[in-house]
């Protein structure tokens, strides 16, 4: 019975992977974690899926079943988009972490095989041969880089760079000709040279004079800055400018947002209540510290959804106006009130899921009418019923709930069903 080890499989994909990427230079190339992530995945379902076939026929590595699943099923277990899983799929056959790919009835559903070698990596021998293959590819790219980037050698006497060399020889010469030979001496000429060296004129001009053979150094002489902190002071003043005006455009922005949402809040929950001045600026200044902690990227979606909270609240207290009100603004949009503003956001929770399933109902509702309308049409007029009922499968299996899958194919077979359907 073939059972799948995760934690010695992800280690070998993980090396797998590695040795892809340090393969391939080239980034696109690469196999980067969100696809890693998708591969354990599929590697996690696959072996739940070997647990159940075991049951029915034996399987040795040569016979892996193939696993059946889609992008609607991946997408729902990795959170993100069917068309990512999709690129994911098409990257992973590209590395041959999948060997091979198959759709099976409609186009929405496919088979997948997996790299062996992967799926039944049993032992640590396997983990510490991959190692080691990986080890070699690198020692050997590490062996080549190092010759390529030998190309010449560090001889002074034969290395073209080294400039310095022949010119720091011809001022020493000229320094041992200094007006010290007997001849020099004789001629009474020592008027017309100087009492230094070139060597000493040329280090006081602040010109380096070292010398590889000689062991001088020859520091350039380093020039001292006159700057007195000038710019420095500006540069800051500068900085603290931008601060403040970023500072005052986000304050005016988060007031424009928050009388905004006030005005709404009046006239849907205070339209017959009296407020004073101060209260209305006291619920200002509160619905403020609602749109403090959000970033300036955020605030009109946090804005539109704060809007859709006062609405719910409008609607319930419109339900039963005699037993429910709201509270007056300094208590109600208190953030520290659960009772408050704050428990709406649950409502809002609650509410978008509910608009999320009714969408999906209508969906359902109208792709059953679509079957059935189709079946009552002429022979001339009606569709193929098998394309129809692809096409309908495939709209309701985008939306990832298998429950209205099998909804769909009990009102094809008892029409009679969708009347039960809410």
């Amino acid at each position: 019975m073939l059972v799948i080890n995760y934690s010695i499989s992800y280690k070998a994909l993980d090396q797998f992977v590695e040795y892809h990427n340090d393969k391939n230079e080239a980034l696109p190339d690469k196999i980067k974690a969100g696809v890693l992530f998708t591969a354990k995945e599929i590697i996690r379902v696959y072996g739940a899926f070997l647990i159940k076939a075991n049951g029915i026929m034996e399987f040795t590595a040569e016979t892996l079943p193939a696993l059946k699943t889609n992008n609607s099923q991946l997408a729902g277990l990795v959170k993100v988009s069917p068309r990512t899983i999709q690129r994911h799929i098409i990257k992973l056959q590209e590395a041959g972490i999948i060997t091979n790919k198959e759709f099976c009835g409609s186009n929405s559903g496919y088979e997948l095989l997996i790299n062996p070698k992967i799926l039944l990596a049993r032992c640590r021998k396997d983990l510490l041969e991959a190692e080691k293959e990986l080890q070699e590819a690198k020692q050997k790219d590490l062996e080549n880089q190092s010759i390529k980037n030998k190309g010449t050698t560090n001889c002074p006497h034969t290395y073209t760079r080294n400039n310095s060399y022949n010119k720091n020889n011809l001022i020493i010469g000229v320094d041992n000709s200094n007006g010290s030979s007997p001849d020099q001496r004789r001629t009474g000429n020592q008027r017309n040279r100087s009492s230094l060296s070139l060597t000493e004129i040329l280090s006081k001009a602040g010109y380096p004079t070292g010398n590889i053979l000689t062991g001088n150094t020859g520091e350039k002489v380093a020039k001292i800055s006159k700057d007195t902190g000038g710019k420095v002071r500006k540069r800051a003043n500068n900085e603290q400018n931008w601060k403040q005006q970023d500072g005052s455009a986000r304050s005016t922005s988060l007031n424009f947002y928050a009388e905004s949402l006030w005005k709404l809040a009046k006239n849907l929950l205070y339209r017959d209540v009296f407020l004073t001045e101060f209260q209305e600026n006291q619920a200002k200044e509160m619905l403020v510290k609602w749109y403090e902690p959000v970033s300036d990227k955020f605030l009109s979606n946090v804005h539109q959804n704060y809007c859709e909270r006062v609405y719910l609240v409008r609607d319930f207290v419109a339900k039963d106006p005699e037993k429910r009100f709201v509270q007056l603004p300094y208590r109600y949009f208190d953030t520290n009130n659960p009772s408050g503003f704050t428990g709406t956001k649950k409502w809002l929770q609650k509410h978008l899921e509910r608009k999320e399933e009714v969408r999906k109902k209508l969906i359902l509702h109208a792709q059953i009418k679509k079957y059935l309308n189709n079946q009552k049409k002429t022979d001339s007029n009606r569709k193929s019923s098998l394309q129809v009922y692809r096409e309908c499968e495939t709209r309701i299996g985008k939306l990832g709930d298998q429950s209205l899958l099998h909804l769909f194919h009990a009102a094809v077979l008892k029409p009679e069903v969708i009347h039960q359907i809410r």
